[in-house]
């Protein structure tokens, strides 16, 4: 390891009773010691030690790329103090090779490491546990006062800045659930819109994208095409199976068409702007880009987030992406017109 890395490390202590005080060097998430320093934290020789390393990995027991790696360590060779890369064990190895020795120290080391594993286990689950109720109470008290609040601005004497702040927080609360209900892998498909005569096609894809790269002046690397991957993505949204559409509504195509197109990186250079651009244009063209009022459905800021949050996520994430997609989508206009209520109560927004 480089010398860098080394320094950006931590030391801890462990101290058996009755035995010596090691200094133990954690990285990565785990903790590292010599053969040395097992040695004199199991109270056997060299020679013992070595020989439990080497049965553990003939056994296979553990994988020796991601149990060792080399430290360079200053120690003392007679008079001289010297810099050599020694081989550590990670804390897997550690603990193999303390189940395997027969030592005093060995029995008080596994007693040890039992112990910190419960707490953890255990202790660390019920802190956890607290934790999420705790923030799941406050949500409820959070999500009981807006009510309470609704009925409030209900009331003829309380005034029109009471009932329009009554209004604001009503607005924000919707994000609030819908963050909740991410965190809590809650999240339902809402219902969409079922009928459109418009069908996206790969050449009329392949003229958005040009219209794009001449609008932006784009280089020639832009929208060029890897593989067949992007007709794929396009296809992929009209599929069906027993004679039934798979992405049934709009917003169901719309939402995988922005999902296809950014992950399948079809293309040398310009993919998250193109699976912007074809979503856009998508919805703008099924009817569905603007709300009644005119406002866009999905802001520039949530396409934006949209759409890096797609290209950052794990495949294993596709649904809830999806899911997100379309809260977003189905959430943009019951937003739109809480907002025009706001507005006609609160002189001035």
């Amino acid at each position: 390891m480089k010398n860098e890395e080394i320094k950006k490390g931590e030391i801890v202590i462990y101290k058996a009773k009755g035995g010596p005080i090691i200094d133990v060097r954690l990285q990565q998430d785990t903790v590292w010691l010599t053969q040395k320093e097992m040695a004199l934290l199991f109270d056997k020789d060299l020679r013992t030690v070595n020989e439990h390393i080497k049965n553990i990995y003939q056994e296979k027991e553990l994988d020796i790329k991601s149990t060792i790696r080399k430290f360079r360590i200053v120690q003392k060779e007679g008079q001289r103090t010297v810099e050599r890369d020694i081989d550590c064990f990670n804390l897997d190895a550690i603990i193999s090779v303390g189940y395997r020795v027969n030592s005093k120290r060995g029995t008080q080391f596994r007693i040890w490491a039992t112990n910190v594993l419960r707490r953890h286990l255990v202790d660390g689950y019920t802190i956890n546990e607290k934790r999420l109720k705790a923030q799941q109470s406050k949500i409820l008290e959070l999500q009981e006062t807006v009510r309470l609040l609704g009925n409030l601005a209900l009331l003829e004497s309380v005034s029109d800045e009471a009932k329009g702040i009554v209004q604001i927080i009503s607005e924000y609360t919707r994000a609030l659930n819908l963050l909740d209900d991410y965190d809590h892998q809650k999240l339902i498909v809402p219902k969409g819109t079922k009928k459109a005569k418009y069908k996206l096609t790969y050449e009329e894809s392949r003229s958005i994208i040009e219209q794009m790269k001449k609008k932006f002046r784009d280089s020639a690397l832009v929208g060029q095409e890897k593989d067949k991957s992007f007709q794929g993505s396009i296809g992929a949204i009209y599929q069906t199976f027993d004679g039934k559409d798979v992405y049934p509504t709009i917003e169901d195509k719309a939402a995988h068409l922005l999902y296809f197109v950014t992950k399948n990186h079809s293309f040398i250079d310009g993919n998250k702007r193109i699976a912007a651009a074809l979503f856009v244009c998508f919805l703008q063209r099924t009817g569905i880009l603007l709300c009644k009022d005119g406002s866009k459905r999905i802001d520039d800021n949530a396409l934006v987030a949209l759409t890096l949050m797609i290209a950052a996520s794990k495949p294993s994430e596709k649904d809830i992406m999806i899911k997100v997609i379309l809260n977003l989508i189905s959430q943009a206009e019951s937003k739109r017109s809480v907002g025009r209520s706001v507005r006609r109560i609160i002189p001035g927004t």
